[in-house]
Protein backbone atom coordinates (compact mmCIF):
# COMPACT_ATOMS: atom_id res chain seq x y z
CA UNK A 1 0.00 0.00 0.00
CA UNK A 2 1.57 3.16 -0.97
CA UNK A 3 2.08 5.44 1.86
CA UNK A 4 -0.72 8.85 1.61
CA UNK A 5 0.19 12.59 2.54
CA UNK A 6 -3.35 13.96 3.74
CA UNK A 7 -3.84 18.18 3.54
CA UNK A 8 -6.74 19.04 5.27
CA UNK A 9 -8.88 21.97 6.40
CA UNK A 10 -12.21 22.92 8.59
CA UNK A 11 -14.29 26.40 9.21
CA UNK A 12 -17.45 27.21 10.43
CA UNK A 13 -19.04 30.29 10.53
CA UNK A 14 -22.65 31.18 12.29
CA UNK A 15 -23.68 33.13 9.10
CA UNK A 16 -24.95 36.09 8.94
CA UNK A 17 -28.98 35.70 10.40
CA UNK A 18 -28.54 32.81 13.58
CA UNK A 19 -26.75 34.26 16.73
CA UNK A 20 -25.56 30.81 17.87
CA UNK A 21 -23.58 28.64 15.73
CA UNK A 22 -25.02 25.00 16.27
CA UNK A 23 -22.71 22.80 13.75
CA UNK A 24 -19.57 20.88 14.78
CA UNK A 25 -16.89 19.39 12.94
CA UNK A 26 -13.88 17.57 13.49
CA UNK A 27 -10.92 16.53 11.88
CA UNK A 28 -8.37 14.12 13.40
CA UNK A 29 -6.06 10.87 13.02
CA UNK A 30 -6.34 7.62 14.22
CA UNK A 31 -2.97 6.38 15.94
CA UNK A 32 -1.51 3.54 18.27
CA UNK A 33 -0.19 4.84 21.45
CA UNK A 34 1.80 3.96 24.61
CA UNK A 35 1.44 6.00 27.74
CA UNK A 36 5.11 5.73 29.51
CA UNK A 37 4.15 4.57 33.05
CA UNK A 38 8.08 4.16 33.36
CA UNK A 39 11.39 3.24 31.84
CA UNK A 40 14.01 4.22 29.69
CA UNK A 41 14.04 5.70 26.28
CA UNK A 42 14.58 9.28 27.90
CA UNK A 43 10.61 9.00 28.40
CA UNK A 44 9.41 10.74 31.44
CA UNK A 45 7.05 9.26 32.97
CA UNK A 46 3.26 10.10 31.51
CA UNK A 47 4.52 10.68 28.43
CA UNK A 48 3.00 9.12 25.70
CA UNK A 49 4.51 7.55 22.57
CA UNK A 50 2.55 7.70 19.33
CA UNK A 51 3.10 5.81 15.82
CA UNK A 52 2.11 7.36 12.29
CA UNK A 53 -1.86 7.72 11.66
CA UNK A 54 -3.54 4.52 10.66
CA UNK A 55 -6.83 5.98 9.63
CA UNK A 56 -8.43 9.53 9.18
CA UNK A 57 -11.37 10.54 10.31
CA UNK A 58 -14.10 13.88 9.19
CA UNK A 59 -17.53 14.68 11.28
CA UNK A 60 -19.89 17.39 10.23
CA UNK A 61 -22.93 17.73 12.14
CA UNK A 62 -25.67 20.19 12.11
CA UNK A 63 -27.65 20.58 15.58
CA UNK A 64 -31.34 21.15 15.40
CA UNK A 65 -33.13 22.21 18.67
CA UNK A 66 -33.81 25.44 20.01
CA UNK A 67 -31.27 27.95 21.36
CA UNK A 68 -29.74 24.96 23.59
CA UNK A 69 -30.20 21.64 22.33
CA UNK A 70 -28.87 21.79 18.92
CA UNK A 71 -25.43 23.10 19.98
CA UNK A 72 -25.62 20.39 22.77
CA UNK A 73 -26.58 17.55 20.17
CA UNK A 74 -23.95 18.39 17.45
CA UNK A 75 -21.22 18.21 20.18
CA UNK A 76 -22.27 15.57 21.81
CA UNK A 77 -22.79 13.17 18.67
CA UNK A 78 -19.42 14.38 17.23
CA UNK A 79 -17.34 13.83 21.02
CA UNK A 80 -19.75 10.17 21.03
CA UNK A 81 -18.35 8.95 17.51
CA UNK A 82 -14.75 10.20 18.19
CA UNK A 83 -15.11 8.38 21.96
CA UNK A 84 -16.67 5.48 20.36
CA UNK A 85 -13.55 5.13 17.37
CA UNK A 86 -10.98 5.92 19.80
CA UNK A 87 -12.61 2.89 22.77
CA UNK A 88 -13.05 0.20 19.97
CA UNK A 89 -10.24 -1.94 17.74
CA UNK A 90 -12.07 -2.42 14.98
CA UNK A 91 -10.30 0.61 13.20
CA UNK A 92 -6.95 -1.05 14.18
CA UNK A 93 -7.69 -4.15 13.74
CA UNK A 94 -9.26 -4.10 10.40
CA UNK A 95 -7.40 -5.99 7.37
CA UNK A 96 -7.64 -7.43 3.84
CA UNK A 97 -10.18 -10.50 5.67
CA UNK A 98 -12.40 -8.04 7.03
CA UNK A 99 -15.48 -7.59 4.66
CA UNK A 100 -17.13 -3.98 4.35
CA UNK A 101 -20.37 -4.89 5.62
CA UNK A 102 -18.93 -6.27 8.90
CA UNK A 103 -17.31 -2.98 9.29
CA UNK A 104 -19.95 -0.93 8.25
CA UNK A 105 -22.22 -2.60 10.46
CA UNK A 106 -19.70 -1.79 13.42
CA UNK A 107 -20.17 2.21 12.07
CA UNK A 108 -23.63 2.23 11.83
CA UNK A 109 -23.98 0.82 15.52
CA UNK A 110 -21.85 3.80 16.33
CA UNK A 111 -24.52 6.10 15.16
CA UNK A 112 -27.19 3.76 16.37
CA UNK A 113 -25.95 3.89 19.95
CA UNK A 114 -25.21 7.58 19.52
CA UNK A 115 -28.76 7.87 18.80
CA UNK A 116 -30.18 6.67 21.43
CA UNK A 117 -27.75 8.22 24.17
CA UNK A 118 -28.97 11.66 22.57
CA UNK A 119 -32.36 10.69 23.52
CA UNK A 120 -31.67 9.73 26.88
CA UNK A 121 -29.97 13.10 27.41
CA UNK A 122 -32.43 14.36 25.94
CA UNK A 123 -35.37 13.30 28.11
CA UNK A 124 -32.96 13.84 31.08
CA UNK A 125 -32.60 18.26 30.57
CA UNK A 126 -35.43 19.90 29.72
CA UNK A 127 -33.17 22.60 27.78
CA UNK A 128 -32.43 19.54 25.80
CA UNK A 129 -35.79 18.74 25.04
CA UNK A 130 -36.43 17.07 21.34
CA UNK A 131 -32.52 18.18 20.10
CA UNK A 132 -31.55 16.55 17.50
CA UNK A 133 -28.38 16.88 15.00
CA UNK A 134 -27.07 15.52 11.21
CA UNK A 135 -24.10 13.66 11.20
CA UNK A 136 -22.30 12.33 8.33
CA UNK A 137 -18.45 10.83 9.02
CA UNK A 138 -16.02 9.87 6.50
CA UNK A 139 -13.33 7.37 7.63
CA UNK A 140 -10.26 7.02 5.27
CA UNK A 141 -8.35 3.37 5.50
CA UNK A 142 -6.03 4.28 2.38
CA UNK A 143 -7.26 3.87 -0.47
CA UNK A 144 -10.68 3.24 0.57
CA UNK A 145 -13.06 5.53 2.31
CA UNK A 146 -16.19 4.80 4.45
CA UNK A 147 -19.33 7.15 4.66
CA UNK A 148 -21.83 7.23 7.28
CA UNK A 149 -24.29 9.77 7.18
CA UNK A 150 -27.71 10.70 8.61
CA UNK A 151 -29.38 13.95 7.58
CA UNK A 152 -28.69 16.55 5.08
CA UNK A 153 -25.11 17.65 6.01
CA UNK A 154 -22.96 16.70 2.59
CA UNK A 155 -19.94 14.37 1.55
CA UNK A 156 -18.51 15.22 -2.16
CA UNK A 157 -15.84 13.66 -4.09
CA UNK A 158 -13.71 16.16 -6.00
CA UNK A 159 -11.74 14.25 -8.51
CA UNK A 160 -10.14 15.04 -12.09
CA UNK A 161 -11.82 18.42 -11.85
CA UNK A 162 -15.14 17.22 -11.38
CA UNK A 163 -17.21 17.40 -8.30
CA UNK A 164 -19.86 14.62 -7.37
CA UNK A 165 -22.33 14.08 -4.64
CA UNK A 166 -22.07 11.19 -2.68
CA UNK A 167 -24.34 11.61 0.28
CA UNK A 168 -28.34 11.95 -0.76
CA UNK A 169 -29.79 14.43 1.96
CA UNK A 170 -32.77 12.49 4.11
CA UNK A 171 -35.31 15.57 3.53
CA UNK A 172 -38.65 15.54 2.75
CA UNK A 173 -38.20 17.59 -0.10
CA UNK A 174 -35.23 14.83 -1.50
CA UNK A 175 -38.28 11.95 -0.77
CA UNK A 176 -40.72 14.23 -3.20
CA UNK A 177 -38.51 14.42 -5.82
CA UNK A 178 -37.43 10.85 -6.09
CA UNK A 179 -41.56 9.73 -6.38
CA UNK A 180 -41.54 12.09 -9.05
CA UNK A 181 -43.80 14.83 -6.58
CA UNK A 182 -41.25 17.80 -6.64
CA UNK A 183 -39.11 18.81 -9.76
CA UNK A 184 -35.54 18.65 -9.46
CA UNK A 185 -34.98 22.52 -10.00
CA UNK A 186 -37.51 23.51 -7.42
CA UNK A 187 -36.09 21.06 -4.82
CA UNK A 188 -33.74 24.20 -2.62
CA UNK A 189 -37.05 26.18 -3.19
CA UNK A 190 -38.86 24.22 -1.41
CA UNK A 191 -39.99 24.71 2.74
CA UNK A 192 -39.86 20.60 2.59
CA UNK A 193 -35.81 21.12 1.89
CA UNK A 194 -35.47 22.03 5.66
CA UNK A 195 -37.74 18.99 7.25
CA UNK A 196 -35.38 15.98 8.26
CA UNK A 197 -37.00 12.64 7.55
CA UNK A 198 -33.38 10.85 9.29
CA UNK A 199 -31.48 12.25 11.94
CA UNK A 200 -29.78 11.52 15.25
CA UNK A 201 -32.27 12.21 18.09
CA UNK A 202 -35.11 14.54 17.46
CA UNK A 203 -37.74 12.25 19.52
CA UNK A 204 -37.14 9.57 16.72
CA UNK A 205 -37.42 6.20 17.57
CA UNK A 206 -34.16 4.95 15.84
CA UNK A 207 -31.95 6.33 13.41
CA UNK A 208 -31.46 4.47 9.81
CA UNK A 209 -27.54 5.29 8.59
CA UNK A 210 -26.77 5.68 4.67
CA UNK A 211 -23.09 3.66 4.11
CA UNK A 212 -21.24 4.48 0.98
CA UNK A 213 -17.83 3.15 0.25
CA UNK A 214 -15.28 4.84 -2.12
CA UNK A 215 -12.36 3.76 -3.49
CA UNK A 216 -10.02 6.98 -3.19
CA UNK A 217 -7.11 7.52 -5.88
CA UNK A 218 -4.12 9.65 -5.14
CA UNK A 219 -4.74 13.69 -5.95
CA UNK A 220 -8.44 13.09 -4.98
CA UNK A 221 -9.98 15.52 -2.46
CA UNK A 222 -13.52 15.06 -0.50
CA UNK A 223 -15.79 18.03 0.75
CA UNK A 224 -18.00 17.93 3.62
CA UNK A 225 -20.37 20.39 4.67
CA UNK A 226 -23.62 21.65 6.45
CA UNK A 227 -26.60 22.98 4.41
CA UNK A 228 -25.93 26.00 5.46
CA UNK A 229 -23.46 26.12 2.53
CA UNK A 230 -25.09 23.85 -0.44
CA UNK A 231 -28.45 25.88 0.26
CA UNK A 232 -26.96 29.15 -1.30
CA UNK A 233 -23.99 28.11 -3.15
CA UNK A 234 -24.55 25.37 -6.14
CA UNK A 235 -22.69 22.70 -6.95
CA UNK A 236 -21.16 24.76 -9.76
CA UNK A 237 -19.96 27.44 -7.65
CA UNK A 238 -18.94 24.29 -5.48
CA UNK A 239 -16.53 23.13 -8.41
CA UNK A 240 -15.09 26.18 -9.67
CA UNK A 241 -14.09 27.20 -6.27
CA UNK A 242 -11.88 24.02 -5.83
CA UNK A 243 -10.61 24.42 -9.17
CA UNK A 244 -9.54 27.57 -8.34
CA UNK A 245 -8.43 27.46 -4.84
CA UNK A 246 -4.97 27.07 -3.21
CA UNK A 247 -5.90 24.73 -1.18
CA UNK A 248 -8.17 23.08 1.24
CA UNK A 249 -7.80 25.70 4.31
CA UNK A 250 -8.22 28.99 1.05
CA UNK A 251 -10.95 26.24 -0.63
CA UNK A 252 -13.15 26.59 2.50
CA UNK A 253 -12.56 30.57 3.30
CA UNK A 254 -14.00 30.81 -0.73
CA UNK A 255 -16.58 28.46 -0.10
CA UNK A 256 -18.09 30.01 3.49
CA UNK A 257 -17.87 33.68 1.73
CA UNK A 258 -20.25 32.27 -1.08
CA UNK A 259 -22.60 30.62 1.20
CA UNK A 260 -22.48 34.30 3.26
CA UNK A 261 -22.87 36.29 -0.12
CA UNK A 262 -25.85 34.05 -1.53
CA UNK A 263 -27.53 35.19 1.77
CA UNK A 264 -25.88 33.27 4.68
CA UNK A 265 -29.32 32.23 6.19
CA UNK A 266 -27.76 29.46 7.91
CA UNK A 267 -24.88 28.09 9.93
CA UNK A 268 -22.09 27.25 7.63
CA UNK A 269 -19.20 24.60 7.62
CA UNK A 270 -16.90 23.23 4.74
CA UNK A 271 -14.18 20.54 5.75
CA UNK A 272 -11.61 19.40 2.98
CA UNK A 273 -9.35 17.17 2.85
CA UNK A 274 -6.95 15.96 -0.07
CA UNK A 275 -4.97 13.22 -0.51
CA UNK A 276 -1.10 13.07 -2.13
CA UNK A 277 0.97 9.75 -2.30
CA UNK A 278 4.41 9.92 -0.28
CA UNK A 279 7.22 8.84 -2.87
CA UNK A 280 8.57 6.70 0.17
CA UNK A 281 7.31 4.93 3.56
CA UNK A 282 8.97 5.25 6.88
CA UNK A 283 7.95 3.74 10.31
CA UNK A 284 7.85 6.87 12.50
CA UNK A 285 7.35 7.10 16.45
CA UNK A 286 6.96 10.36 18.60
CA UNK A 287 6.44 11.52 21.42
CA UNK A 288 4.50 13.91 23.53
CA UNK A 289 5.53 14.98 26.65
CA UNK A 290 3.61 14.99 30.08
CA UNK A 291 0.62 16.98 29.95
CA UNK A 292 -2.72 17.74 31.48
CA UNK A 293 -5.40 15.40 30.07
CA UNK A 294 -8.63 15.83 30.85
CA UNK A 295 -11.61 13.44 30.38
CA UNK A 296 -14.02 15.60 27.78
CA UNK A 297 -17.24 12.84 27.78
CA UNK A 298 -18.17 9.95 29.84
CA UNK A 299 -21.17 7.66 28.49
CA UNK A 300 -22.69 4.13 29.47
CA UNK A 301 -22.70 2.25 26.22
CA UNK A 302 -24.98 -0.89 25.85
CA UNK A 303 -22.65 -4.52 25.95
CA UNK A 304 -23.01 -4.41 22.10
CA UNK A 305 -20.99 -1.17 21.84
CA UNK A 306 -17.76 -3.63 22.54
CA UNK A 307 -19.36 -6.74 21.17
CA UNK A 308 -18.86 -4.81 17.92
CA UNK A 309 -15.37 -4.37 17.97
CA UNK A 310 -15.07 -8.56 17.55
CA UNK A 311 -14.66 -8.76 14.30
CA UNK A 312 -13.81 -11.84 13.85
CA UNK A 313 -17.19 -12.95 15.44
CA UNK A 314 -19.11 -10.81 13.21
CA UNK A 315 -16.86 -11.67 10.02
CA UNK A 316 -17.59 -15.39 11.33
CA UNK A 317 -21.30 -14.56 11.22
CA UNK A 318 -21.11 -12.95 8.04
CA UNK A 319 -19.99 -15.77 6.24
CA UNK A 320 -22.38 -17.46 7.32
CA UNK A 321 -25.03 -15.70 6.05
CA UNK A 322 -26.52 -16.88 2.49
CA UNK A 323 -24.55 -14.95 -0.34
CA UNK A 324 -26.63 -13.40 -3.48
CA UNK A 325 -29.48 -11.99 -2.07
CA UNK A 326 -29.99 -8.21 -2.77
CA UNK A 327 -28.63 -5.44 -0.16
CA UNK A 328 -31.54 -3.13 1.42
CA UNK A 329 -29.63 -1.98 4.03
CA UNK A 330 -28.22 0.98 2.92
CA UNK A 331 -24.97 0.31 2.26
CA UNK A 332 -23.67 1.04 -1.31
CA UNK A 333 -20.17 1.48 -2.99
CA UNK A 334 -19.67 3.78 -5.18
CA UNK A 335 -18.19 3.50 -8.40
CA UNK A 336 -16.60 7.32 -9.33
CA UNK A 337 -14.21 5.37 -12.24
Amino acid sequence: MQPIEVQSAGITDTGKVRTENQDQFLIAELNASLSVRSGGLQCVAGSRLFGGPKGHLFLVADGMGGHRGGSEASSFAVQYCANAMLNGSCWYDRDDDTSDEVFFEHLKSIFENAHRALEERSKSVEAFHGMGTTLTMAYVDWPQMFVVHAGDTRCYLFRKDELQLITRDHTVANEMMRKGQLAPEDLERSHWSNVLVNALGAGAENVVPDCYKVDLEKNDSILMCSDGLNKHVSDMQICRALLDASGPQNACEVLVALAKQGGGSDNITAVMATFHAQPNHRMQMFMAPPGKEAMVQDVETPATELDTCDLDAMQSEADTTETGEEQSNGRETVDFG
